[in-house]
């Protein structure tokens, strides 16, 4: 079992810690191998030029004297200001020689897009990937992710520098994210579509140098994260993970991790996609990651669900829950779901209580938890008032999870808004999480065009996605208090 240092300010990771700001906050940036020919490369560099970078930006192909709006120069030496941050998209048995190009010309970070390297599960490509990390190791050389990434974003000082040409739209927020697999930045597009924010984004690979750990360390003293999440193949330097985990929960950031590879299956799969080695120590990081108090999710919708949870969830003062809907299929549902999960407990009211709800509801509604309020008081704005006046008095739970039937915003002026709100003006110590049954976009008519909210923040999709994050939220807090 690892264990945690008291002082936040002794805890030092066991490598000298690099400076990662050239990647995240790059002044020059220049991308090596871009073309006009449609490629990750030319996506990269779109992307880095439609994101509002404020720095200055270089091709490097020896082939082209622009690519599209873009100069492009013979060589790294050519670039006629400091790169901060060089993107290499090249083949991988060109990687070292423009490595050391990149040392030469004392270029901050590279981002190794390229594969080729050891997930090849070939002696070319593990000797390849040796070479890069001897290389990597020296002290003059740059720092270097990868390889076999995808890229980097940082919404803040704003680049989006991955091959990914569907990002334009992401808005700067809490989150942000480390992916051993570069594809898996798509886990941020529901964030995005529910209105959650992106501060930074790293992609790993292959890690021969800059670890998952150190990057989760970066984020923890990052002022504009809040929250981290990570897809993980395998925690390659577990100390330093141990470390920085750590750390992050002293400053009150939870870390979420997809840990792949629960399976011998899945694990040969690794190997020919990064090549991690620790692999197969699964079992033994999922024990780490519980000592940590790092939450694991077992997909990418549970992911982001408890990312979701987070943005909607502030520390509640204990874990009963009380479930209020217009529905007692809804109710009977989630009543199991909340009793099968071992953080929340389902409150029991009181003879006291239900006496009173039943004085005040119609006689079609019922007056234990879960309350099934009957459609009947949908429409009448002073039963629903008085109904969340009396729980809210009552003192008997700490969470009320509102159901809803479809995704879609609850609207301040509509009864129900009216009635939470003057809940949480009242008893501001209940915390209210608004649920939808279903999942996904709703066809009908959204307010604004905007994503389902209610009092500005995300609401809830889906009933055991959203019960199981609920419910790791809650262990979260209990365990940081």
């Amino acid at each position: 079992m690892y264990s945690h240092a008291q002082d936040s300010d002794k805890l030092e990771m066991t490598n000298a810690k690099r400076n990662l700001r050239s990647l995240f906050e790059p002044d020059g940036v220049a991308v090596i191998g871009a073309s006009p020919k449609p490629s990750l490369a030319k996506n990269i560099l779109n992307g880095i030029v439609s994101s509002g970078f404020a720095g200055k930006i270089a091709a490097v192909n020896p082939n082209y004297a622009k690519v599209d709006d873009v100069d492009c120069y013979s060589s790294i030496s050519n670039v006629p200001f400091h790169i901060d941050l060089a993107v290499l998209c090249v083949r991988a048995e060109n990687i070292l020689a423009v490595l050391e190009e990149c040392k030469q010309n004392s270029v901050g970070v590279a981002q190794i897009i390229s594969s080729g390297f050891a997930e090849l599960d070939s002696e070319e490509g593990r000797t390849r990937q040796q070479q890069v990390q001897r290389w990597a190791n020296d002290s003059t050389a740059p720092v270097v992710i990868g390889p076999n990434t995808l890229g980097v974003i940082n919404l803040h000082r704003p680049i989006i520098a991955v091959g990914d040409s569907k990002t334009s739209e992401i808005v700067p927020g809490a989150v942000s994210g480390v992916f051993q697999s570069g594809q898996m930045i798509t886990m941020m597009h529901p964030l995005m579509g529910r209105g959650i924010g992106i501060s930074k984004i790293a992609t790993t690979g292959n890690e021969v140098s800059v670890t998952t750990a150190e990057l989760i360390d970066f984020f923890a003293d990052d002022l504009q994260t809040k929250v981290i999440v990570s897809y993980c193949e395998g925690i390659k330097d577990p100390e330093n993970f141990a470390i920085a985990c750590t750390r992050a929960r002293q400053r009150g950031k939870p870390v979420i991790m997809l840990r792949v590879g629960a399976h011998p299956e899945v694990r040969k799969g690794i190997n020919r996609h990064t090549a991690t080695e620790a692999t197969n120590t699964y079992e033994r990081d999922i024990r780490l990651l519980d000592d940590l108090g790092v939450i694991t999710v077992d997909s990418a919708e549970d992911l982001v669900e408890t990312v979701v949870a987070f943005n909607a969830c502030r520390k509640p003062r204990g874990n009963r829950v009380a479930f209020a809907s217009f529905s007692g299929g809804m109710g009977n549902i989630m009543a199991d779901l909340i009793l099968s999960t071992r953080s929340l407990k389902l409150a029991s009211f009181s003879n006291q209580l239900r006496k009173r709800l039943a004085d005040v509801l119609p006689r079609f509604a019922n007056c234990f938890n879960p309350l099934d309020l009957s459609a009947q008081s949908a429409f009448d704005t002073e039963i629903l008032i008085r109904c969340m006046q009396l729980l809210g008095e009552s003192g008997e739970f700490d969470i009320l999870v509102w159901g809803k039937d479809l995704p879609m915003s609850i609207e301040d002026e509509s009864p129900v808004g009216l009635a939470l709100s003057q809940l949480m003006a009242q008893y501001p110590e209940v915390v209210i999480m608004p649920v939808s049954q279903m999942t996904g976009p709703y066809r009908g008519i959204e307010i604004g065009g905007g994503p389902p909210m209610f009092g500005g923040r995300a609401i809830l999709q889906g009933t055991a996605v959203s019960v199981r994050a609920l419910g790791k939220v809650i262990a979260w807090h209990a365990l940081a208090s």
